[in-house]
């Protein structure tokens, strides 16, 4: 019974993995920039080679923001590998994409949920957690495809992400109605990034001055752009409605600039530049800008500092408090108990695994890759799992709980892996499927067991029911993935 248990939990999680939600097709491939994978590829990796050497993102930035055009790239292409360029080389725990609504006309901000956009350079997975945390929490922003579907201004920025950084989760926001919203969503980021741990980046996608000629297109642009020199939110809204600076991403640009100010950032120009220099039209051109933003991040007193530490303890306390609870509960023989958990971050969608060890051996360990389900409810239910479903383990017993201790794994959204040296012993966990066989490996284990990578990949084969060397086997898919590993001291049990 345990083993057809275990099977079936097993089945319904990768089947949860393998589904898509929504994709969002191309809408103009072929037309902004090729359908052709080959083509779009060197045509992409062309103007980033072109691209003038750039300042350096500085290496304690923990806050980044680019805005880059998004007309057909014959015309701003160039200008969008400005900006960019000086990531290269950088990494990013959590990628949002701001783009602008100019076909819908719905006033409000969409967020894609879940699933892909999918470019022809390969599809890019929509950070569920971050994106589900956004819907959930934050009155009035919605999931509306209609914001979506037809849009380019996200999609033509998908190409130099990949290029970038290769295949890896973002959030894309498509930020219509009006200007308000852009403040109010950069608001709702600062509120984010200041409770994120991780590095964060900004793409907000805007082209600027439209069909004047090229002296009063420079004039309108550059003073639009002296606003965002100076992280002026509101003084770039007022120029914008007295038509002294034009910007079709407003509202996303806006949403940065919130962002930057309050994290004392700062902003550099990169280029300045319009369609004449392709078209040769000066009469009538559209300006585009390359520009840079960075922060050290949220400045704390040392206090707030304080304050910030005892809230990751007192969350982390909570989780384990309730699958102590839990487990106490159940195996007891009670009903699951109902936890009112306090912190917000128990409402989003997360995936987990919960490990019980019995003096350091493990006793049960099993989780949700996937972010499926609401953390403080997965938490509970794999608990429960890791107790008493684990094939390889009796049940734990009544009696038995007082000696096991407890530690919970709060994964990242997946990453698909492009190349094995991405992987790094201690941060990443890895996920591999060749089907209809599957393993996973938390950030944990490798250390535990003084692995290098590529005795961790040949261990992960074995788990997963396949030869060593099998995850360079055709069809192979490789994932990997961080969490935040926190558990109880054993020392302390009982008392």
């Amino acid at each position: 019974m345990r083993i057809l248990i275990w099977i079936t939990f097993v089945w319904l999680l990768f089947s949860c993995l393998s589904l898509n939600a929504a994709t969002r097709l191309p809408a103009v491939a072929g037309s902004f920039y090729p359908a052709d994978a080959g083509r779009l590829s060197k045509m992409v990796e062309d103007f980033l080679a072109k691209a003038a050497p750039q300042i350096a993102v500085a290496s304690n930035s923990r806050i980044v923001g680019i805005i880059a055009p998004h007309a057909g790239y014959q015309y701003s292409g160039q200008t969008a590998a400005m900006a960019f360029k000086c990531l290269v080389g950088q990494k990013f725990d959590r990628i949002y994409v701001l783009g602008v609504d100019h076909h819908s006309g719905q006033p409000t901000v969409s967020i894609w949920k879940d699933g892909v956009f999918d470019t022809p350079l390969g599809s890019v997975p929509v950070d569920a957690s971050a994106a589900s945390a956004l819907l959930n929490e934050s009155t009035g922003f919605v999931f509306d495809t209609l914001q979506h579907i037809q849009e380019h201004s996200i999609e033509v920025m998908l190409p130099f992400l990949i290029k970038v950084f290769g295949i890896r989760p973002a959030v894309f926001i498509s930020v219509g109605g009006s200007p308000e919203n852009g403040t109010k969503l950069g608001k709702e980021l600062v509120r984010r990034i200041v409770d994120f741990n991780g590095r964060t980046l900004i793409i907000a996608s805007s082209d600027w001055s439209h069909y004047h000629d090229v002296s009063t297109a420079k004039k309108l642009d550059e003073l639009g752009i002296q606003a965002v020199m100076e992280l002026d939110g509101d003084k770039l809204l007022q120029a914008a409605r007295s038509e002294k600076t034009e910007l079709c991403g407003l509202n996303g640009v806006l949403a940065l600039l919130t962002v930057m100010k309050a994290a004392n950032g700062k902003a550099t120009l990169l280029e300045r530049t319009d369609s004449s220099r392709s078209s040769g039209d000066v009469q009538r051109v559209v300006g585009y800008a390359a520009i840079l933003c960075q922060s050290e991040g949220f400045r704390r007193s040392s206090s707030s500092n304080s304050s910030k530490e005892a809230d990751v303890v007192d969350y982390q306390k909570e989780a384990l408090n309730a699958v102590r609870k839990t487990l106490e509960a159940v195996l007891a023989g009670k009903d699951v108990p109902k936890i009112e958990f306090k912190d917000s971050r128990f409402k989003e969608p997360r995936g987990v695994f919960v490990t019980l060890k019995k003096h350091g051996d493990l006793r049960g360990c099993i989780g949700f890759i996937e972010a499926i389900k609401p953390l403080g409810e997965a938490i509970q239910e794999m608990a429960i799992s890791a107790a008493i479903h684990d094939p390889r383990f009796d049940p734990v017993a009544k009696d038995e709980l007082k000696e096991i201790s407890v530690e919970i794994s709060i994964l990242s959204p997946m990453i698909p892996v492009d190349d094995f040296s991405e992987i790094q012993i201690g941060r990443d966990g890895l996920l591999l499927r060749l089907l209809p066989n599957s393993g996973v490996f938390l950030p944990q284990v490798a250390p535990e067991q003084g692995w290098d990578r590529d005795a961790l990949l040949n261990n992960l084969c074995r788990k997963a029911g396949l030869p060593p060397g099998s995850h360079k086997a055709p069809g192979a898919k490789l994932w990997r993935f961080t969490a935040d590993v926190f558990g109880e001291k054993e020392q302390h049990l009982g008392n």
